[in-house]
């Protein structure tokens, strides 16, 4: 017997409302449904996944999903939308850690630009003065703290703005490698600088304050 044969309908319960004799309330349960057109193409389907979470996907006259929603077996919870060859072009979510984003990919799918709100355990760089001197601090973010990063065709981060866990603006450039190579942004004291940074990413070759 299909999902869809296996359907009930069960009168629904916690209403204090009367009701009108011309119209009873069902909930109608099944493991799966789907909206066909008028030429019996599947354009809309509401069930479980094959770890049986849930999901809601709307499909082209073609059958390309184009929109789904759903709920990850770890907790997260997202919608993508592809474009008609089926690649996702963009994403709206909340991880698992508690961190939202928003992500926006090209014609091969790859991720170009990435928005979001870190996790409370997220490691964010900002810049202390001490004696006169800019020094680096790895720390972990407040919750909700917003970031932004934009992506190379290959996938890999090229920029990458956000707060420090001070609440100072920071921008990075990454090389090709993936490693900081220029900042600029606000220190702790709220004082402006640019700084270069050598091959490793770790010692600084030329500083503007």
């Amino acid at each position: 017997m299909s999902p869809q044969q296996r359907c009930a309908t069960i009168p629904a319960r916690g209403s204090d409302h009367p009701r009108s004799p011309l119209m009873k309330k069902r909930v109608v349960r099944a493991e799966e449904f789907e909206v066909v057109d008028e030429l019996g193409r599947v354009r809309l389907r509401i069930g479980l996944s094959t770890d049986e979470q849930p999901f809601f996907s709307m499909l082209d006259a073609d059958g390309s999903v184009r929109a789904r929603f759903g709920i990850q077996s770890d907790g997260a919870a997202g919608v993508a939308i592809a474009d008609e060859n089926g690649k996702v072009r963009a994403t709206f979510g909340l991880s698992s850690d508690g961190s939202a984003s928003l992500a926006f990919g090209d014609r091969n799918g790859r991720i170009r630009a990435k928005f979001g709100l870190g996790s409370d355990a997220s490691p964010t760089m900002g810049v202390d003065v001490e004696a006169g001197e800019l020094t680096h601090r790895h720390k972990l973010a407040e919750q909700g703290s917003p970031t932004m990063g934009l992506y190379d065709a290959r996938g890999k981060v090229r920029v990458r703005l956000g707060l420090a866990a001070g609440g100072a603006p920071v921008l990075r450039l990454l090389d090709r490698e993936g490693t900081v190579r220029a900042l600029v942004g606000l220190a702790n004291d709220d004082s402006p600088f640019v700084q270069f940074l050598d091959d490793a990413g770790k010692g600084p070759l030329w500083t503007q304050r």
